[in-house]
């Protein structure tokens, strides 16, 4: 392990510079054993790269890998069997992952992604689709980010499904700081992954490289919001070059945080309306294995009683509606407002937002 760890901390080499060395030369071990004149002689290797790896110290990946150990991260090398099948096909996979938490090949595994600055109706479109890919056993991946990822990882919790959050800096540097306790939970219930030396910063660099592990752990990627200049296209783009299935929500012409995901779908990407839309786009044998455990289109759905369909009624699918407003609509009490609110919310019906306001999920 302390080759590969060694191999992966030398400073400015890309992915693509790791990949071509273990082509090169068959492992890390024997990366190190080479000469900068042997190590040159790799295309993509510059000099200045050379040197750097011909005099890098095996005692700083030593003690990189007890520091690991001491805050419970396990490491996992690409040669190792518990290293993800999924991600280890991709053209430039990661040459270590740093866990906090179980390392397991997920499948099925549906990326969720999108906007930081997320509208109402992107957040509900995101506790939507995951709370019903959950209840047919799809894990979530995402990249904890504000907005719609934060979403899909709290939506996975709530539902209990598996989750796995990757970051774009060390597994002990968590970004944002606000995610801590919601990284912390994921980590319980799935898993926090990042390939970057431990308390690397989280760089603007580091983003887009990470981008190829949410897209390379997962047999799907759904982009939910994104403006034209999101990061999100990124990991559309690099999961279309990984040969994964590329999904988005359709949003508003006049928003532009859906002119993005409008796009692509524009370009070919599959519409998602429902759980069943991305389900459809995985590889057969999952998707056939899915569909087994779905007895019905309504399976999993309970029963609304009359007052929970008026207030069903009365809420929308884009704007959030105050208690108040929701109450006049219905032509209902407070008290029975409130009763129904609360059972709709443990039937995934509604969402509580902030100020005492709902939003109608399904």
């Amino acid at each position: 392990m302390i080759y590969w760890v060694a191999l992966n901390m030398v400073e400015g080499l890309k992915p693509i510079h790791k990949t071509s060395l273990l082509k090169a030369f068959g492992s890390p071990e024997k990366v190190f054993r080479s000469g900068e004149m042997e190590l040159s002689s790799v295309p993509e290797i510059k000099p200045d790269m050379a040197y750097r790896i011909a005099h890098f110290d095996l005692k700083t990946a030593e003690l990189e890998c007890r520091h690991a150990s001491k805050l419970g991260i396990e490491l996992a090398n690409l040669e190792e069997s518990k290293y993800p099948a999924l991600l280890k096909n991709i053209p430039d996979p990661p040459l270590v992952l740093y866990v906090k938490g179980t390392i397991l090949s997920d499948e099925p595994a549906v990326a969720l992604v999108g906007s930081r600055k997320a509208t109402p109706y992107g957040l509900n479109v995101t506790q939507f689709l995951t709370h019903d890919l959950a209840a047919v056993g799809v894990t979530i991946v995402s990249g904890l980010a504000r907005g719609i990822d934060a979403r899909a990882h709290n939506a996975a919790l709530q539902s209990g499904a598996r989750t796995i959050a990757i970051l774009g800096s060390g597994v002990n540097v968590i970004y944002p700081s606000e995610h801590k306790s919601l990284a912390e939970n994921i980590s319980k219930q799935g898993a926090v992954i990042s390939e970057f030396p431990l308390g690397t910063p989280p760089n603007r660099e580091n983003f887009p490289i990470r981008n190829r592990i949410i897209s390379g752990l997962s047999h799907a990627v759904v982009i939910v919001e994104a403006s034209r200049k999101s990061g999100s296209l990124i990991t559309a783009r690099m999961a279309a070059e990984q040969g994964r299935e590329v999904l988005a929500v359709p949003g508003s012409i006049f928003n532009e945080s859906s002119q993005g995901s409008n796009l692509l779908i524009k370009d070919g990407a599959a519409l998602v309306q429902s759980w069943r839309d991305i389900v459809e786009n995985l590889p057969e044998q999952l998707s056939r294995h899915i569909y087994s455990r779905v007895q019905n289109e309504g399976s999993g759905d309970s029963e609304l009683t009359e007052l929970e369909k008026a207030v069903v009624s009365s809420l929308s699918f884009e704007e959030p509606r105050h208690v108040d407003q929701v109450a006049v609509k219905a032509g209902l009490a407070a008290r029975e407002l409130l009763g129904a609110l609360v059972s709709l919310e443990l039937k995934n019906y509604v969402s509580q937002m902030h100020g005492k306001q709902y939003i109608r999920l399904k």
